[in-house]
């Protein structure tokens, strides 16, 4: 049965033409459903616009009706006239490509979890900027490629970022039957735990350098991108960030979170008040990195170095070891995650991205507003 339609839009004929080809639209899928249940030999041909046609004033009608018609709930959904069931999350219903969106579900279910630890109670209370953590974890990694130094470094990163390098303490969790009594191979005196690591007395003059030297750099590379800035000016406005403390702190930002990747909304925020976020990002992976690489090789590798001495004359080799793998077992604490204050679990991130178009990854660096 033929059909002749006029348009006032040539990409309609175009898409028309080539619609088993191009990527499925709901409108020309609607049409083709059409075309093809009722068996039409559809004609499309141009007319001008708003050409004073019977067709062309009866599609404006329908068109203006639609728009004033308060009580028209019809949506169309990308391929919905092709599926036969629609996929739903929460009792919403999914428009967008249901892999991706599994996808990112998943990613930010994840990210939650991450969050909801009893370790990053703080994290929940205070402004973390998630989107320049993320990104300085990444920064050695490219999309297209898979390099076994760039991911050595990434997974370092991701131990130092859930605190989960091989202190004492945490080897205890593995090999009680080796380290049930011994101390931080540094001082002798405390337990060795992540924390511990890095505010021991033996490396905190190692560890003021490190933070002064990072100050100094950012002073600097912030200079760099603009000239016309006072060097006091910026100084002055990094030092006044309460971030800079050596010391573990359970209620505020410290130079410890800086080594464990956390960038500080507030630190960012003041990088970004003096440049462009393209340099603000690069001025904190290069921040990220330097801090890695510092602690790295002036802290983390002289402790392992002489705690392998120590260990090898005492005849702890690798093998030795293995043998008493799980041998005893540490009495387990009480780290579950129910009734935290300030827990997150209902994914209202992607819920706000659905009904507002929130970005999903700054609703997590928002949490306490």
């Amino acid at each position: 049965q033929p059909a002749t339609i006029p348009t006032d839009t040539s990409s309609s004929s175009i898409q028309m033409d080539h619609s088993s080809t191009w990527a499925p639209n709901n409108v020309v899928s609607a049409a083709r459903l059409i075309i093809t249940k009722l068996n039409l030999l559809v004609e499309l041909f141009k007319v001008p616009a708003h050409a004073d046609c019977v067709g062309n004033n009866y599609a404006d009608k329908l068109t203006k009706d639609a728009h004033f018609d308060q009580d028209n709930h019809i949506l169309f959904k990308l391929d919905a006239t092709t599926m036969k069931l629609l996929p739903q999350w929460n009792g919403i219903t999914i428009e967008n490509r249901l892999r991706r969106f599994i996808r990112t579900t998943a990613t930010y279910k994840g990210l939650e979890n991450f969050i909801n630890l009893r370790k990053n109670t703080k994290y929940r209370k205070l402004e973390v900027d998630w989107t320049s953590t993320f990104q300085c974890l990444n920064c050695n990694i490219q999309n297209n490629e898979t390099l076994m130094s760039s991911s050595k470094i990434k997974a370092q990163k991701v131990h130092l970022l859930i605190e989960e390098i091989p202190t004492i303490e945490q080897m205890k969790k593995s090999f009680l039957e080796i380290y049930d009594d011994w101390k931080c191979p540094s001082c002798g005196i405390e337990d060795e735990t992540f924390n511990h690591v890095w505010s021991c007395d033996k490396h905190k003059s190692t560890l003021l350098r490190i933070r002064n030297r990072t100050i100094n750099l950012l002073v600097y590379w912030i200079l760099e991108c603009d000239t016309h800035l006072q060097n006091g000016l910026v100084n002055s406005s990094l030092l006044n960030l309460y971030i800079w403390d050596i010391d573990h702190n359970i209620n505020k930002f410290t130079f410890i979170d800086l080594i464990k990747g956390i960038i500080p909304s507030m630190l960012y925020q003041t990088i970004n008040s003096w440049t462009t976020k393209d340099n603000s990002i690069n001025i904190l992976i290069q921040m990220r990195q330097y801090i890695f690489e510092q602690t790295f090789t002036e802290i983390w590798l002289p402790r392992c170095s002489y705690l392998n001495k120590f260990e090898w004359s005492l005849g702890l080799t690798k093998k030795k070891k293995l043998t008493l793998k799980n041998f005893r077992s540490i009495s387990p604490k009480n780290n579950n995650n129910d009734n935290l204050e300030f827990s997150f679990d209902a994914l209202e991130s992607i819920r706000k991205n659905i009904y507002f178009g929130y970005n999903i990854i700054d609703f997590y660096t928002n949490l306490t507003l």
